[in-house]
């Protein structure tokens, strides 16, 4: 009976072992997007001309009324007066020099991008989608979206975290 057991016990480590050098060579050969989901991941991208949230949602969102017209916003859009390109730069600059952002989606043709922030302590990155709209060439305004789409989260920690990035985002441009 025991034979029987530790022979059982070898074919399935065997096939286990098999099973996996086989997912190894596959993700290797380019088709792990299959077993293991692409690395754009299923976030689709936010269109702040349809977005419809409310206060319930654990969220914060800064949004000029013409642009978010069917969402509840927590304040207006904050302007800047530089150019739409410079104050991309000082995003882009800001997300490159901060460990805990990783840029999820780059769109520079809308001037929408998205970004994820795992803080310490977080277990699941919460996501910032902003947007420049350039106002006359020489100020522009940003919508920021900031929100936890898998998890929980609080709308008190997004409101810190939007006020931090606008916080950091003014000092690259004072600079």
């Amino acid at each position: 009976m025991f034979e029987k057991f530790r022979s059982a016990a070898i074919a399935l480590s065997v096939f286990v072992v098999l099973l996996g050098i086989g997912a190894y060579v596959m993700v290797q050969m380019g088709g792990g997007d299959k077993l293991f989901g692409g690395k754009e991941g299923s976030l689709p991208p936010v269109d702040f001309g349809v977005l419809d949230r409310s206060f319930d949602d654990p969220s914060y969102l800064l949004c000029a009324k013409n642009m978010c017209p069917n969402a509840d916003v927590d304040g207006p859009a904050p302007r800047f007066d530089v150019p739409a390109q410079k104050l991309r730069l000082a995003i882009v600059d800001f997300a490159d020099n901060m460990p805990t952002v990783n840029t999820f989606r780059f769109d520079p043709m809308n001037n929408q991008f998205d970004f994820t922030e795992r803080l310490p302590g977080e277990s699941l990155p919460s996501v910032i989608t902003v947007r420049i709209s350039d106002i006359d060439g020489y100020s522009s305004e940003l919508a920021v979206y900031s929100r936890t789409p898998v998890g929980n989260s609080r709308a008190a920690d997004h409101e810190e975290r939007v006020t931090r990035w606008l916080r950091m985002i003014e000092s690259r441009l004072a600079s």
